[in-house]
């Protein structure tokens, strides 16, 4: 092995130290993941953190989409500034409920995009060196202080749950999978849980978005996607279906508006109930392994 490999290396257990060293103090991490975009993830990742926050959990956020983060406009944040501590800590913004949140967003400025390619496109070949490099900061040099869980939203991709995963601790993390009703988005998913196999990263079961919906004219429950048999897929793959959560208008409205869905929707409304319903399943869930066995 030569000399640039050695210090590569050397520079990836650095970081790997720094950042389990700004989680010490988080119980768990739960990485909420799909593979697919488009099937609410960030939605799932946001009331879910209100829901356990609002039951006296100390609860953060932080919003690993780098490119298209979103997790600022539905909790209200946008043109928040960054907040620093000592010249080179983070400090996560407070949000809804008390929900602390970290994201890029907070760094560019309005609809600025990210770029890490110059004009000309020479840093392509470095994006991932950087995007790695971003991510492991947002995570590590945030000063969460004491959490009992951490939530992160992770953009779309089937590589995007391994680029996380060799930031964390073994101890830390596990993750809950988000899909909708369809054969387009099933198959997206499974490959993601399939790398996450290929990890041994310990999955907590599967939430089905945006399946079923009421009608409003009828009043019934009607399928407002494909029916596709996310039950059966999910056992095929040693998955447990956790809670399905149908659509709400009223859910978008609030994520449009930067606004709790929890604090402005009825309690007794089946996607609150659903949330609530997600949150009592990740509050009693063990930390499992590949076939839900504990680990």
């Amino acid at each position: 092995m030569n000399g640039p490999e050695l210090e590569t290396l050397e520079d990836i257990e650095q970081v790997r130290e720094r950042v389990a060293a700004g989680l010490t103090d988080v119980e768990r991490v739960i990485v909420v993941m799909s593979g697919k975009g488009g099937v609410g993830k960030s939605s799932v990742t946001v009331n879910l953190a209100q829901v356990l926050a609002g039951r006296g959990l100390q609860v953060g956020v932080l919003d690993a989409d780098l490119q298209g983060p979103s997790v600022a406009k539905m909790m209200g944040l946008r043109g928040s500034p960054v907040r620093v501590e000592g010249g080179d800590r983070l400090l996560p913004t407070p949000g809804p409920c008390g929900v602390l949140v970290q994201s890029m967003d907070f760094f560019l400025q309005g609809s600025q995009a990210l770029d890490w390619d110059g004009a000309d496109g020479a840093g392509t070949t470095l994006r991932s060196v950087f995007e790695q490099s971003a991510l492991a900061d947002l995570l590590g040099q945030t000063r969460w202080g004491a959490l009992d869980t951490l939530l992160v939203d992770l953009p779309p991709g089937a590589d995007r749950l391994p680029a996380l995963a060799q930031w964390l601790p073994d101890s830390l993390g596990e993750a809950l999978i988000v899909t909708i009703p369809t054969e387009v988005a099933l198959l997206a998913v499974e490959r993601s849980i399939r790398r996450a196999y290929d990890l041994n990263f310990p999955l907590l079961g599967v939430v089905e978005n945006l399946g079923t919906g009421r009608c409003s004219e009828c009043g019934q429950e009607v399928a407002w996607l494909g029916q596709a048999p996310t039950e059966p897929w999910a056992q095929g793959l040693g998955l447990e279906c956790v809670v399905r959560i149908p659509f709400d208008p009223l859910l978008w409205q609030a994520a449009d508006g930067g606004e709790s869905f929890l604090q402005t929707t009825a309690a007794d409304s089946e996607a609150v109930l659903a949330f609530q319903a997600l949150a009592d399943h990740v509050m009693r869930a063990e930390r499992p392994g590949r076939e839900g066995e504990s680990s």
